[in-house]
Formats: C-alpha cells, structure tokens, sequence
C-alpha cells in the first residue's frame, strides 16, 4: 500500500506582482501543493491572506530579511525581482542580483529540493540574425537583462559545484490581466493616438507570451528532475513584426493602426522630448523611452522546441486570443 506523502510545500517570491499573482491561483486550483507566498506589502498581500495562504513577509533588497525564508518548503518558484527597462544596473543589482543569491543560499541551506529561477529572455538579449535559443550566446543590451544574466551564472556556479536543484526560466515579454508595464503602455499609448508613427519600417520582429501559457510552463517545471540544471526559454508559438502587432492591438481597439513610417533620427528627437518631460514629472512610460526605438531596429525572436519537446510545454493562445482579453480586462478595470 502507498503512503500519501504530504502535500510539496511551495514558496512563490513575488507572489503579489504580475506573474506571481497568476500563478498562484492556478497553483490553487490544482490543488495539490501547500502554497507559502513572499511578499513585502502586506496591503498587496490581504487577499493571499484570505485565501488562507502563509504569507511570510520579506523585501529582497535587505538581504538579512530573508534568513530562514525557505525553512520547511520544498519548491521555490523565484518570480520576485525589480524589472524597470531604463534602470542603472546598480540599482537593480542588490535586489535581482545579491537577493537572489542570498535566497539561493537559504533554500540550499534548508535542503530545498527545486530551485525555479525565473530568468528573462532578455539575458540573451536581441536575436542576431534569425531565430534565438538555448545555446545562443548572451549579448544583453538592458542592464535590467545584464543582472539577471549574473544571477544565472552564479545559480549554475551551484548547481556544477554542489549539485544545487536549479532550473532557469526565460519568458520574452508576459503580457496579460494584471499587467500595468510593458504590454500596458504600448496598448494605452495606441488607444490614446499617441504611438501613430512607426520608427523605421517596422519590419523587425517581437514575440510576448500571454500569461496563462507562461504560468501552464511552470506547472510542467514544478518538480520535475529532468529540468534540473537545465534553461527553457517560455514565449508563445506566434511572433510579429512590431507593425503587425501595433495593428492587432489598433483593431481590438477599433482605433486607426499606426501606419506613417518616420525616420529613426526623428522618433528618437520627438521621443526624446517626452522622455525628458515625462522624467520631469516622475512619469515612467514605458514606451516613450529613446531606447525603445532601438528595440524595434533589431529582432527578438526565439525558439521553443526545448521546451516543447522536453517538458510537453504547448502555448494556447495566439497574440491576438491574448490580447483580446487583455484589453477587455484593462477595460473592465478603468485602465482604458
């Protein structure tokens, strides 16, 4: 006969953010693990609390907070982090960098039995002529990518030297309900008539994940020993061109797709402007960021075989099927 053994104790970092927040009520619904959330502001955190989650309180960036954080869990699923595109490095670095090492030590310490790093595809950085993967060379070009980069090699550093139960994870963009950053900006930017011009030819490709596929991926990682040690880059089947996917968005919102085409030199002068004004005002608007025009200057494109073929990771949703609802919840919640 089998003894049942106890449900896997499961800690989700940034389990109030975006991805965190999604992922824990699929985990819920699954059913089968005892979830432990880490958050920082308990105001963010009530609901996890009336769900009747153990929320155990900690902030990345004090390192001493986080003494003892893994006692008793066996998954981490590490999403926590400070993801701002147009931010000096060493103000990214004690929280993606020095507080994932810290965490790290802890969960090895407390013989954690999988450790879920969630990297980004930006680590990699733009892919240079085709299609990225696995094994492409890192080139990061946001300091934001070059941290978490830093985070990987020292996570792999324990996993050659003590075996340490890692797997990395690297999502391309995540958009989806609950997203007020990336995804956000671009959206309220051509509800609003803002983004009517294309730098370039706007021919250059961009590929994002809708969260509901990226959150099934991790539900496949999630004590799986044959991930152990390994990197899986998560994005969905479909990628556009930053033209194609301007005029998807512009048609669920039923508002003219951007279609003047203007030189480089002038988006960055135009974009400029804002960025200066908007840093004024406190504001930080994704979008209208002059490394943005950059950006679409060069492709992200990247495959998912691996994970396809190691983990049985399917996406569902196209960029359209996400987008949709997407734009309804941003609707329906007074963000449009």
């Amino acid at each position: 006969f089998m003894v049942l053994s106890m449900a896997d104790r499961i800690l989700v970092t940034g389990a109030t953010g975006f991805i965190g927040s999604h992922l824990v009520k699929r985990l819920l619904k699954e059913g089968k693990y005892e979830i432990v959330a880490m958050a920082r502001n308990p105001t963010k955190a009530e609901w996890l609390e009336k769900e009747g989650i153990e929320v155990r309180y900690a902030d990345l960036g004090q390192p001493d907070t986080l003494e003892g954080i893994t006692k008793g869990i066996d998954v981490v699923v590490h999403l926590a982090a400070r993801m701002k595109f147009h931010e000096p490095f060493e103000k990214m670095y004690p929280i993606n960098v020095v507080g994932t090492h810290k965490l790290a030590k802890d969960a090895e310490k407390n013989g954690v039995n999988h450790f879920i790093y969630t990297s980004t595809t930006e680590a990699i950085g733009p892919a240079v002529g085709g299609i990225a993967d696995e094994n492409t060379l890192c080139n990061p070009v946001y300091d934001y990518g070059k941290t978490k980069l830093v985070s990987e090699q020292i996570l792999r550093e324990m996993h050659k030297n003590n075996d340490f139960p890692v797997t990395i994870v690297r999502p391309t963009g995540v958009y989806g309900p609950g997203d007020l950053y990336v995804a956000y900006s671009t959206v309220r930017a051509i509800a609003k008539g803002k983004l009517s011009m294309i730098p370039g030819d706007g021919s250059h490709y961009i590929q994002f994940v809708y969260v509901k596929d990226l959150v099934e991926g991790y539900l496949k990682i999630i004590n799986n020993e044959k991930t152990l040690g390994e990197t899986y880059i998560l994005t969905s089947e479909d990628y556009y061109t930053y033209k194609e996917a301007f005029t998807i968005i512009a048609n669920i919102l039923g508002v003219p797709p951007p279609k003047r085409h203007v030189p480089v030199w002038f988006a960055k002068m135009g974009i400029w402007f804002i960025e200066k004004l908007n840093a004024l005002r406190g504001i930080d608007d994704f979008v209208f960021h002059v490394s943005v025009v950059d950006d679409m200057l060069v492709d992200r494109r990247y495959s998912i075989e691996k994970a396809k073929k190691e983990l049985g990771y399917q996406p569902k949703y196209t960029f359209e099927e996400g987008m949709k609802e997407t734009i309804q919840w941003y609707k329906e919640n007074g963000y449009l």
